[in-house]
C-alpha cells in the first residue's frame, strides 16, 4: 500500500511537472503530507515562475506606456515646429491631436490675455469636441472656476467625479457630462501663459496625465516664441 501511494504520487507530481512546463501555471496540485519535500519543491518552483511571468507582463506594459509617451512626445514636438506663426492654428492642432492622442472626447486651450492690465483674462483660443471642431467665445479671469485656479495655483487639476453639467456652465466646452477632466498649466518657468482642458468619458491613467504635464512644458515654451514673434512682426 505505501509503495503504491508512493508510485501514485509520484505519478502526480510528473504530471504537475509537465503541466507546469506547458505554461499551465494554474493547475492545482495538492501535497501528499508535509513531509513531502519534492512536492513542496515543485510549488516553490510554480509560485516563482508565475512570480516571473507577472513581473514580464508589468515590463511589458511598462515598456508600451514608455513607448507610447515618446511617440506622443515625438509627434507633437512635429506639430509645434511646423505652426509656430498663428497662434490660432496651433491651438487647433495641438486641441484636435490631443484629444485625438488620448482617445478624450473634448479639449480646450485657453491663453493668457494680458494686453490690458486692468481685465488680466484667460481666452478660449480653440476648442474640440466629438471630431470636430467647435467655434464659440469664453473668457475666464484667474481664480475663476477650474480653470482660473489651476491657472492660479500653477497645478494640475484632476477630477473623476465631475459635477453635473459642469461642460455646460464652468467649462465653456458644451456637451455631456465626462467621466474625468485634466486640467493642466501651460508654464514657462514660473509663469502660466494658457491652460490645457482635456474632457474624456475614460478615466485618464497616470502615465496619460504624465505625458500632457511633460506635453504643456513643450507647449508653454512655443507660445512664448509665438507671441514674440507676433509681437516683433507688428512692430516691424
Amino acid at each position: 500500500d505505501a509503495l503504491n501511494s508512493s508510485i501514485n504520487g509520484l505519478n502526480k507530481k510528473v504530471d504537475f511537472a509537465n503541466k507546469i512546463g506547458q505554461g499551465e501555471l494554474n493547475h492545482d496540485f495538492d501535497l501528499l503530507s508535509e513531509e513531502d519535500v519534492l512536492g513542496k519543491s515543485l510549488l516553490d518552483m510554480r509560485s516563482s515562475l508565475v512570480k516571473a511571468e507577472e513581473e514580464e507582463e508589468k515590463r511589458k506594459v511598462e515598456e508600451e506606456k514608455r513607448r507610447w509617451t515618446n511617440e506622443g512626445l515625438a509627434q507633437f514636438g512635429d506639430i509645434l515646429r511646423q505652426n509656430n506663426d498663428n497662434l490660432e492654428n496651433l491651438a487647433t492642432e495641438i486641441i484636435m491631436s490631443l484629444v485625438g492622442y488620448l482617445k478624450a472626447n473634448q479639449g480646450g486651450l485657453f491663453i493668457l490675455n494680458d494686453d490690458d492690465k486692468e481685465d488680466i483674462h484667460f481666452n478660449l483660443l480653440s476648442a474640440f469636441a466629438y471630431d470636430r471642431r467647435k467655434y464659440m467665445q469664453k473668457q475666464i479671469k484667474i481664480g475663476e472656476g477650474l480653470i482660473g485656479t489651476c491657472a492660479l495655483e500653477k497645478k494640475t487639476i484632476f477630477m473623476i467625479d465631475v459635477p453635473q453639467d459642469y461642460m455646460d456652465i464652468t467649462s465653456g466646452l458644451g456637451g455631456a457630462n465626462p467621466s474625468s477632466l485634466l486640467i493642466v498649466p501651460l508654464k514657462l518657468e514660473d509663469n502660466v501663459l494658457g491652460v490645457l482642458e482635456i474632457a474624456s468619458f475614460n478615466k485618464f491613467e497616470n502615465h496619460e496625465i504624465e505625458f500632457v504635464e511633460k506635453l504643456a512644458e513643450s507647449i508653454g515654451s512655443t507660445l512664448s516664441s509665438v507671441r514674440i514673434n507676433i509681437q516683433t512682426n507688428e512692430l516691424l
